[in-house]
């Protein structure tokens, strides 16, 4: 498929245009550095054109059945305002919620919180009187 094709069958997702043309080169690349087979190791992944460490915590966890933890702006950003992490960047959210979190929770984290990341604890306005845990949040009531 060419750049457009896929560009125009993924056009509601954001970034399409970069999005396809990530996914027409990675074929290429994996054949390339790879032989032909998906890497499961977070380093390796981040190799592949398009995928940063959020995505290839995602593949090692859900194709390589791997222990990981997607740490998007949504889960980074949550974690800070509840007082739960005191890092700056999403990595070291990642790397401190390792050593807090039980295995077993790491993948399901990341779902739970984008959701709530849109629709509650926004980036902007915060939706901080509708929010189950006001009583918990040391950034609760202060507007951003």
């Amino acid at each position: 498929m060419s750049e457009d094709e896929i560009s125009e069958l993924i056009f509601p997702v954001g970034f399409f245009r970069q999005k396809a043309k990530h996914l027409v080169a990675l074929p290429r690349v994996i054949n390339e550095l790879f032989s032909g087979q998906i890497p499961a190791e977070i380093d390796e992944l981040c190799m592949l054109p398009g995928v940063g460490r959020k995505t290839a915590n995602l593949v090692r966890a859900l194709a390589f059945h791997q222990p990981a933890i997607c740490v998007d702006t949504h889960v980074h950003r949550i974690n800070n305002r509840l007082g739960y992490v005191t890092t700056k960047t999403p990595l070291e959210t990642e790397l401190a919620l390792r050593q807090k979190l039980p295995v077993e929770y790491w993948l399901r984290y990341n779902a739970v919180f984008v959701s709530f990341g849109q629709h509650t604890c926004r980036p902007v306005k915060p939706r901080c009187a509708a929010c189950p845990l006001s009583g918990y949040c040391a950034s609760a009531g202060f507007a951003r």
